[in-house]
């Protein structure tokens, strides 16, 4: 082997220090980066690879050395993470997209086969039709998107629905879930009268007929209270917000209201049904089962059914009796939140078993092509045809 010394290589170890170096095929001669101070040799930073920049290494970017290119640990788990979340907010995507194109599908079908007058005159076709509506475009969709995640991720959505961990906590916390709910609604409507005092109405949703008794009365409790609180828990505290939660809970709670808020299709309803999916996820997480929020969604849309009939019967009645109803539910409310609050069982949020911040998990799923069309569906629907 030639002396680096002949060269004249200032880097070069003296030809007697070289000379006491062992032998073997396994010793290779230090070269001139070996001597810089400020790389450090593995066994210092095991992983960063060979060689690593200590003063500007940065944990998310690949770095490079010498014309190689090297990645560590939180590099790959953080691209990996955000491909996977890319993953699931197209499919869901996809989901809210079949939801919103909805009435225009049910439209034309009633167009095609001269149904039109039968489902404006007949109350018992028209609940019937709302049934197979919501389990053709809300649950089939979230479905087939359980179908195809892997077995951790069914095994963490059917965990989902587990008993709660606790009879009392359950019960608390439909109490105090209920009277949130409440709270979602005053401030929704505060919102919309900020909007009219600037001269903008929002409109919650189309004028329905209500029915007073007999299969009409059932098939609109049915179609409204029970089965909207079953398919929309299984579709978005389940499907969608349980395999978020390793991104942290914080993170899934948020993320899964916003998507229940974009599939209301209105600004009035979206703001409600926001604040309402925040108050669903917590005391899902909170007992460790969606049947406690799947409760709290039934009675917050039978209490509508119940008084939208006793103000179609009598509305002097609904006048007093509305208010006492009012003060009860908030009572209660404030009776279950300490219990609830206090409870040692009570499931604390955990935070993200992955390393992607909440800028990178928000952009990451938010910024695919089927996400970004719902929004802006969603915003020209309100602007268009709500305000």
């Amino acid at each position: 082997m030639q002396n680096n010394s002949d060269n004249g290589n200032q880097y070069s170890q003296p030809e007697n220090q070289a000379q006491n170096q062992p032998q073997n095929q396994y010793y290779q001669q230090p070269n001139q980066y070996q001597q810089y101070p400020q790389y450090q040799q593995y066994g210092q930073y095991p992983q960063y690879g060979y060689w690593q920049y200590p003063y500007y290494q940065n944990q998310y970017q690949p770095y490079n050395f010498n014309g190689y290119q090297f990645f560590d640990n939180n590099y790959y788990q953080i691209q990996k993470a955000k491909t996977a979340l890319k993953g699931h907010s197209i499919r869901i995507g996809l989901c809210i997209l079949a939801f919103l194109a909805s009435p225009f599908i049910l439209s034309l079908f009633l167009e095609l086969f001269s149904l039109f007058d039968l489902y404006a005159q007949s109350t018992v076709f028209q609940y019937s039709v709302e049934l197979i509506y919501s389990v053709l475009f809300l649950f089939l969709p979230f479905f087939l998107v359980y179908c195809f995640k892997n077995k951790e991720e069914k095994k963490e959505i059917a965990k989902g629905f587990d008993k709660p961990k606790s009879p009392l906590l359950a019960v608390t916390s439909i109490g105090f879930g209920l009277m949130l709910c409440f709270c979602g609604d005053y401030i929704s409507s505060w919102i919309s009268a900020i909007f009219s005092s600037f001269g903008v109405t929002l409109t919650s949703t189309s004028e329905v007929s209500i029915p007073t008794s007999g299969m009409p009365l059932f098939l609109f409790f049915v179609s409204t209270a029970i089965a909207p609180a079953i398919i929309e828990e299984f579709a978005m505290r389940a499907v969608v917000m349980q395999p978020l939660r390793k991104y942290g809970d914080r993170f899934a709670i948020i993320v899964t209201a916003i998507v229940f808020g974009l599939m209301h299709r209105n600004a009035v309803q979206g703001i409600f049904a926001f604040i309402a999916g925040v108050v669903f996820g917590y005391i899902s997480v909170a007992t460790k089962s969606i049947w406690t929020a799947v409760i709290v969604h039934s009675l917050n849309n039978a209490v509508y059914v119940v008084f939208n009939v006793v103000n179609e019967i009598s509305a002097d009645f609904f006048e007093k009796a509305y208010p006492l109803f009012l003060i009860a539910v908030f009572v209660i409310g404030i009776i279950c939140a300490v219990p609830f609050i206090l409870s040692s069982k009570r499931e604390k949020l955990s935070k993200a078993s992955l390393i992607p911040d909440a800028g990178q998990k928000t952009k990451a799923f938010f910024l695919t092509i089927p996400m970004v069309i719902s929004v802006i569906w969603m915003l020209i629907y309100t602007l268009l045809v709500q305000i």
